[in-house]
């Protein structure tokens, strides 16, 4: 551990210079940077369980588990630290002011014993693999319970932690109870050092969160002369707007319409000009999506179900670059035809599934993904494969806690 907290306290003045350099960083957010450095000054959130959820995703999935969880402690106190502004405000946007939240604090063994000495948790939730040394190393020599739920770990990741193996190793047996989402996620977990005791498998805790129901904004059409089948490109990463711009660029522009959700919406500037290089005609969504441009792309951030529930055809980004792949579910939820790039390891086994059930489509080249757009059609048993689908995936949130209770300290 001397070596990793050499390197992070080396690390850490560039760590606060990078919060700068972000585009979604404000000035409101200066005021929060100390929020990162231990905790903050709570009327009422003593021995809370604290759940950790990095980014939006993450805190959708600490939502159910909250809702889940207040049912078996209705008297005790709640906590949510994110690691994002994007997750910050998901927090704020999903809960009233009885939850407390903060971002987590940076993990330096200083910043960490005093969070841990000021609020005593019952326990630690990690949502999804986030793994820090020194904040799993502190909860275990404060007893502290560490759970990490909804557990992925790729071959991609797994391959990372295991160049240090007998680091890793030491963290990883630290962990009290994991829950993989899948058999490879769990033996990927065993091998780099988690007790087979301590780990179980259940579906992903997204799949209850696909079949709730959310409200989400209306989308208002303003149609063309023509109607429009409508494309709709989820969470895209740089470097995939070019290929799904160019595979669109070779159908007839009368018959579809293209919607691009950017993984993050600040990069909407650096997509227009893309599209005025390629001289498009496109529109910014506002309040409504216009049908008479040929591509809509989408600035705001919570609009991906909106535009899902609109859709004809769903493409899912972070697959064409070899980042592994978004959500698959949220589109599954509409009954969409899903298409994607050959990088789906984030979601291997949901993956997997899809194909088999002929729902997702892995495309590799922009001449095929433009011909199977071109030859769409509406397929009926889509929809019915994919509710079936979901609803035989329910209850894995239930499922966890029900795991995880006998963990909490009293």
């Amino acid at each position: 551990m001397i070596f990793y907290n050499l390197f992070l306290y080396f690390l850490f003045p560039f760590a606060i210079l990078r919060l700068f350099s972000k585009k979604e960083f404000n000035a409101a957010q200066i005021f929060r940077i100390k929020e990162r450095l231990g905790p903050k000054e709570y009327t009422n959130c003593k021995e809370p369980i604290w759940i950790h959820a990095v980014s939006v995703g993450e805190v959708k999935v600490a939502a159910l588990l909250v809702k889940e969880l207040k049912k078996k402690y209705p008297n005790s106190n709640f906590l949510i630290t994110t690691s994002t502004v994007t997750g910050s405000n998901e927090v704020n946007k999903n809960f009233s002011t009885e939850i407390a939240h903060q971002y987590l604090p940076y993990d330096l063994n200083s910043f960490i014993k005093k969070f841990l000495s000021s609020l005593n948790p019952k326990c630690l939730i990690l949502v999804e693999t986030e793994i820090w040394p020194n904040l799993i190393n502190n909860c275990n020599r404060a007893n502290i319970p560490v759970i990490l739920l909804n557990g992925r770990m790729s071959e991609k990741s797994l391959s990372k932690y295991l160049k240090f193996p007998k680091f890793f190793n030491k963290i990883f047996s630290k962990l009290d109870l994991v829950v993989a989402q899948s058999k490879s996620d769990l033996e990927n977990f065993k091998k780099l050092g988690v007790d087979s005791k301590s780990i179980t498998e259940d579906y992903s805790l997204k799949f209850s969160k696909s079949s709730s129901e959310e409200s989400f904004e209306t989308i208002k059409k303003i149609p063309s002369e023509s109607s429009k089948k409508i494309i709709v490109c989820a969470s895209t990463h740089p470097n995939e707007e070019v290929f799904l711009i160019d595979s669109f660029s070779k159908l007839d522009n009368t018959k579809f319409h293209l919607v691009l959700i950017p993984r993050h919406t600040h990069r909407a500037s650096e997509i227009t000009e893309i599209f005025d290089e390629k001289k498009l005609s496109y529109g910014i969504f506002s309040d409504f999506l216009d049908l008479n441009s040929e591509i809509t792309l989408v600035d705001k951030m919570g609009y991906v179900e909106s535009f899902f529930k609109i859709a004809d055809i769903a493409f899912i980004g972070g697959t064409i670059v070899p980042h592994g792949g978004q959500n698959f579910l949220e589109a599954v939820k509409y009954g969409l035809p899903i298409f994607s790039g050959p990088h789906t390891y984030n979601f291997k086994d949901i993956s997997e599934d899809l194909q088999r059930l002929q729902i997702l489509n892995i495309i590799d080249s922009i001449e095929d993904l433009a011909l199977e757009w071109a030859e769409f059609s509406h397929d009926s048993q889509i929809k019915e494969l994919s509710q079936n689908y979901l609803s035989s995936r329910q209850g894995a949130v239930q499922r966890s806690v029900e795991k995880l209770v006998v963990l909490v300290k009293d």
